[in-house]
């Protein structure tokens, strides 16, 4: 069964508007904390539907079957009786009939339920204004670069709380040169150096689903953790959302490199005084993994064609940010070439107009 969040004034499916930060029903216009709704998802039996309507929900789930990447799993909307599917790693979707939210509880149980949720800020409308905010940014974009193939999705990301025990030494040179007269000496002087300190990360995110990009989750950061609350499946309710296929272990590799990338960058400042570099002959560096978190964090997917080439973005949910590289617009760069070719030819005139006037004066 697909469940849903029933309104408790007309019982019609509530969405969470992420631009009011509010459960809003779109029948009765009524609002509701999400606090308000806990435990509040329900089950009901599909109601009958009529033969033009099984005839219809057949045509269009082979349809929705066909389009599916890999094995669909079959759900009943519980507002109209259709048969809603999805892959096998989707816990909130939209029934493709009726259009009401789903939120497929089963996938979210056991290990597979979080621990928290970030919830969306920016709403569709408010996330595509940004968007394009950010387009205009660059010189390049094509003026009609617009689309309406926007996703907003709940990815699953695991928050690492990692320690650090730092402890490197190793040897350093620094070189100066002193003159005197036409005499240049070059003193070199080697140095042993050793750095030690503790580091402490808190929630580190790390995306738990191999079909997306991890590079671009990465671009998107950093998240305000901050606002993250415990998880509730109201902050679901309108939008898409999946489950991690990679595990905590899984993604883990990931995790230390990162870690230690950024130890590099804190000890990269002490080194600065050696100006001909360091050789770390002994990493002692213990690291520690404190504590891991599953969390449901809001992304924006969004999705253009321009002149037959596709070009993915994505934004992140609370903050705004955007990662992607916009199309090339090639009259911009016809207009700018002959701007700046008629500027050049100016200058030259202006330039000849001078000479000449002084050689005829």
């Amino acid at each position: 069964m697909a469940d849903s969040i029933k309104c408790p004034n007309c019982n019609a499916n509530l969405i969470f508007d992420a631009d009011r930060q509010v459960m809003f029903c779109e029948y009765c216009l009524s609002t509701f904390a999400a606090e308000q709704l806990e435990n509040t998802i329900v089950e009901e039996a599909p109601k009958d539907s009529t033969a033009g309507d099984r005839i219809h929900a057949q045509g269009a789930e082979e349809h929705i079957k066909k389009s599916l990447l890999d094995d669909g799993v079959q759900f009943i909307c519980n507002a109209c009786g259709a048969q809603v599917v999805t892959d096998k790693n989707t816990s909130a979707t939209f029934c493709a009939f009726c259009g009401s939210p789903a939120i497929i509880s089963q996938r979210m149980t056991d290990e597979f339920s979080p621990d928290y949720i970030l919830p969306f800020k920016y709403g569709k409308e408010a996330a595509v204004k940004k968007f394009f905010d950010w387009c205009k940014g660059g010189r390049w974009t094509p003026f009609d670069f617009v689309s309406e193939k926007n996703i907003d999705l709940y990815v699953p990301f695991w928050l690492y709380d990692v320690h650090a025990d730092v402890d490197v030494s190793g040897t350093a040179k620094n070189e100066e040169s002193h003159s005197t007269g036409s005499t240049t000496t070059v003193t070199t002087t080697e140095f042993k150096f050793r750095r030690k300190g503790s580091l402490t990360w808190k929630h580190l995110p790390f995306d738990g689903a191999s079909r997306i990009d991890d590079k671009m989750m990465e671009a998107i950061e950093p998240f305000d953790f901050k606002k993250m609350v415990h998880f509730d499946p109201a902050y679901i309710q309108g939008f898409f959302a999946e489950r991690y296929d990679l595990s905590g272990d899984e993604v883990k590799p990931r995790m230390w490199t990162r870690v230690k990338t950024y130890i590099q960058q804190e000890l990269e400042p002490t080194y600065k005084k050696f100006n001909k570099g360091v050789k770390v002959v002994k990493d002692g560096t213990k690291l520690r993994e404190l504590n891991l978190h599953y969390a449901m964090l809001p992304v924006w997917f969004l999705h253009y064609t321009y002149n037959g080439k596709d070009y993915d973005f994505c934004m992140n949910g609370q903050t705004g940010e955007v990662a992607g590289i916009p199309p090339v617009s090639r009259l911009k760069r016809l207009v700018l070439f002959f701007t700046v070719l008629a500027v050049a030819a100016a200058i030259v005139r202006l330039i000849a107009g001078l000479i000449l006037g002084g050689l005829v004066g």
